[in-house]
C-alpha cells in the first residue's frame, strides 16, 4: 500500500515546485508509508532513478532529491510495505526495466496476489532476470511481457494485461509509468477487495493541469486541490512527455 505522484511540465522543476503548497503534506505521509519512497525523472532520452530504503520524512536523500533534483516528467512512491515482504532497495519502487522500444520506469500501489497465475503471465527472460520478490516487480514484468505482444502500445497492453489479471486476486493495479517519450498514470482497482482498515477512497486517483503543469496523484496528497479530475477506475491517463497532451483511455 503506497502513496503516488507524477507529473508533467513544460519547464524542469523539483517534486517540491510541482507540489507546491502540498509539499509537506506529502512528505508528512511517509509517516506511515515509511518503508522507502523512490523517484524516477526523464533525463534527455534515459530514465534515472533515486531510491532510498529510510521513509522519507527521515531520508537525507529525499530531503536534497525533493528540492535540487529537477525534470520535466516524474513519478514519485512512498512505499507501505504489506505482507512479509522485506524493505530493500531491491524491493523500492520504482523498478526499472527495459521495454520494447526504450527504458521504463514502473510503480504500483496495491496488493496481486503471488504465484502461479501471476508469474505464468511473465516471459521467461524476465521471469529470470526478477531482482526481488515483490507482487509489484512481477506485475511490472507481465506488463512489459504485454508490451512486446503490442510493439509498446500501452492501452492495447493493459486492456490485455486487465484480462488476464481478472482471475487472480488483487486489491489494486494502480500504476505510474515513465518513458522518455511517454507518462502513464493507470487507475485499476477492485472496491470490493478493499481492506476496511483503509479509507474508501484509497485507492482512487486524480489529476489537473494548472499553470502549466499536469500533475495526478492518490487520495490524500491534495486535500484541497480545485478544479481536479477523478481518474476513472478501469481507465488510464497517458500523457506525450514531448507535446504534454493528455488523453484518457478505457482500459477495463
Amino acid at each position: 500500500m503506497c502513496r503516488l505522484f507524477a507529473w508533467h511540465s513544460n519547464e524542469e522543476i523539483s517534486l517540491a515546485q510541482a507540489l507546491g503548497e502540498d509539499f509537506p503534506t506529502f512528505t508528512q505521509l511517509s509517516s506511515l508509508h515509511r518503508d522507502g519512497w523512490g523517484m524516477a525523472i526523464k533525463n534527455l532520452d534515459e530514465i534515472k532513478v533515486e531510491r532510498d530504503v529510510k521513509a522519507a520524512i527521515d531520508s537525507s536523500l529525499y530531503a536534497n532529491v525533493s528540492v535540487n533534483l529537477v525534470s520535466s516528467d516524474a513519478i514519485t512512491h512512498l512505499r507501505w510495505a504489506t505482507e512479509d515482504i522485506s524493505v530493500c532497495i531491491p524491493n523500492t519502487h520504482p523498478f526499472i526495466k527495459q521495454g520494447p522500444n526504450s527504458p521504463i520506469a514502473f510503480c504500483h500501489n496495491g496488493g496481486v496476489a503471488r504465484g502461479a497465475q501471476l508469474t505464468s503471465l511473465i516471459a521467461d527472460d524476465l521471469l529470470g532476470e526478477l531482482e526481488g520478490d515483490t507482487d509489484s516487480e512481477q506485475y511490472f514484468a507481465a506488463l512489459i511481457t504485454k508490451l512486446r505482444e503490442s510493439n509498446g502500445d500501452f492501452v492495447m497492453a493493459y486492456k490485455e494485461l486487465v484480462k488476464d489479471l481478472a482471475p487472480i486476486h488483487y486489491t489494486s493495479v494502480n500504476a505510474l509509468i515513465l518513458t522518455p517519450e511517454e507518462l502513464v498514470i493507470v487507475c485499476q482497482h477492485k472496491p470490493e477487495n478493499l481492506s476496511t482498515d483503509l479509507e474508501a477512497d484509497y485507492y482512487e486517483l486524480f489529476w489537473q493541469t494548472t499553470n502549466d503543469i499536469t500533475s495526478a496523484w492518490s487520495s490524500g496528497i491534495r486535500p484541497d486541490s480545485p478544479n481536479f479530475h477523478n481518474l476513472k477506475n478501469g481507465s488510464l491517463l497517458h500523457i506525450d512527455t514531448n507535446t504534454g497532451v493528455a488523453t484518457t483511455h478505457e482500459i477495463g
